[in-house]
């Protein structure tokens, strides 16, 4: 069944987004009512999660009609920037449709969250990351990244400490937990002040633009600007759990019983934080996503449980991550294999509800996950395996898609402790260095040190095997 539902995450995307036509939104081609209830397109999780599978599952082109979307609207979310804030720049409202970009919702946690541009930039520097496209860095990417700069510019303000406030704010559709009167009642206030995704998102937004705009030789008399920018960000905040907090400032407490788990983002989706560049903080970001799977379980829905799939698989916990797409297909998939948002058997995990609305993000979220438990790239470091579940003892997959515009292939025998790759540079030579999640024991068509295969010479278009056994898995 987990492959079943990772290849028709793939065939929905390809059926319902191609150059030219409208981005996939909630029910994609498959509405089925009169009145399409979600039938549009929500940018404070799902569109994103819609299209995390397309880079890596090598169908860069599948983007395109998101990228045509937002470019289009541009002059909506200038407006909105302008005229509800007074900002330069865009600011992209969580719900959008075709014929308008404007902001059309009053509720707190649609008017007060402003990283929907930010997140949705995000896919734009990816796709060059991962296709190696100069045009459309120069073209397409940086220019959107550097609207959604401009904002931040204008919206943030500095405290006595010389670091940025982000008022309003809002944590994606939760509310800090002293401001939750008692279990099923409604927020105080879903407004807070400094929330951690906020500022997640424009520390990638500024380090993206800096990156890119020195690569690209753009925006030279800008860049300055940007990296004072960064330095005025304030510092992740550990709460008293151990666990990197939902707010930076301290007035609010963690409500770790809420579906969405946005202070993640710098693990995941995003990538600042890593077990190699900071141990410490990256065990903080871990703490805090286990806290929400066994505290908040009841609290979970189809998506975010393919959400939570996916930031287990970026943190190496391969069996945790199986075993959230094990508890979405118990509670939130249905017979043709779509999935719900809600637990519409009423197994007792996830969100209970009498009207349980179907939503393909989170088929979209699953495919994403199988891939992300077996590759992941950055910075010219390419992961084999970096999640694999101890119950898929052998398989293979590919070609899968790495930043860099590698294609990978891989072959494993958990059994055996062996691995294939194989490695195809697209576009242009390269070197890149391989990274297994064990200690390798030996390496045919490169030299083992560690866990990592170092300065593999990729020629464009030769294809580079390599057979790696594995050093035994010891348990404790």
């Amino acid at each position: 069944m987990t492959e079943k539902m990772w290849a028709y995450g793939r065939y929905l995307l390809v059926s319902s987004s191609r150059d030219g036509g409208q981005p996939c939104h909630l029910y994609g081609l498959w509405c089925g009512e009169y009145e399409g209830m979600w039938a549009f397109n929500m940018s404070n999780e799902n569109i994103q999660m819609i299209y995390w599978q397309a880079l890596s599952g090598n169908m860069p082109e599948l983007l395109l009609a998101m990228f045509d979307y937002f470019d289009r609207l541009i002059g909506d979310f200038r407006t909105n920037a302008k005229r509800l804030y007074g900002c330069r720049g865009i600011y992209i409202p969580a719900p959008t449709s075709p014929d308008s970009g404007l902001l059309k919702h009053k509720a707190p946690h649609i008017i007060h969250w402003t990283g929907a541009a930010g997140w949705i930039a995000q896919h734009y520097y990816d796709y060059y990351l991962y296709t190696g496209d100069m045009q459309f860095l120069r073209e397409r990417a940086l220019p959107f990244l550097r609207e959604t700069a401009l904002f931040y510019e204008d919206f943030f303000i500095l405290d006595d400490n010389g670091y940025y406030v982000s008022c309003p704010s809002n944590s994606p559709e939760n509310a800090p937990g002293n401001y939750i009167p008692g279990p099923g009642q409604k927020p105080l206030t879903e407004t807070a002040v400094n929330s951690t995704m906020d500022f997640a998102i424009a520390k990638e937004v500024l380090t993206h633009l800096v990156e890119g705009a020195e690569l690209a030789d753009v925006y030279s008399d800008e860049i300055g600007k940007w990296k004072e920018m960064l330095k005025r960000i304030p510092p992740y905040r550990i709460n008293e759990d151990g666990a990197v907090s939902e707010w930076m400032h301290p007035d609010y407490k963690d409500n770790y019983h809420h579906r969405h788990q946005s202070h993640i983002y710098p693990v995941f989706p995003g990538t600042e934080v890593t077990r190699e560049n900071d141990p410490e903080l990256f065990e903080a970001f871990v703490t805090a996503a286990k806290k929400r799977l066994v505290i908040g379980l009841k609290e979970q829905t189809g998506w975010s449980l393919a959400h939570m799939s996916n930031h287990y698989a970026r943190m190496g916990e391969g069996d945790l991550a199986l075993e959230c797409l094990d508890l979405l297909s118990r509670t939130c998939v249905i017979n043709n294999f779509y999935t719900f948002h809600n637990d519409w058997r009423s197994m007792g995990i996830g969100v209970d509800a009498h009207w349980a609305p179907f939503q393909i993000d989170a088929n979209m979220g699953w495919s994403a996950a199988v891939q992300e438990m077996l590759l992941f790239s950055l910075n010219g470091t390419i992961r084999i395996l970096p999640a694999l579940p101890s119950k898929w003892r052998k398989g293979k997959a590919g070609p899968l898609l790495a930043r860099g515009a590698v294609e990978v292939r891989i072959e494993w025998d958990q059994d055996a402790g062996t691995v294939l790759a194989e490695l195809l540079s697209l576009h242009r030579s390269q070197s890149v260095s391989l990274q297994f999640a064990r200690p390798i024991e030996a390496a045919e068509g490169g030299t083992a040190e560690g866990n990592y295969i170092r300065g593999v010479q990729l020629e464009a278009g030769v294809p580079v095997r390599l057979k790696v056994t594995l050093a035994h898995q010891t348990t404790a």
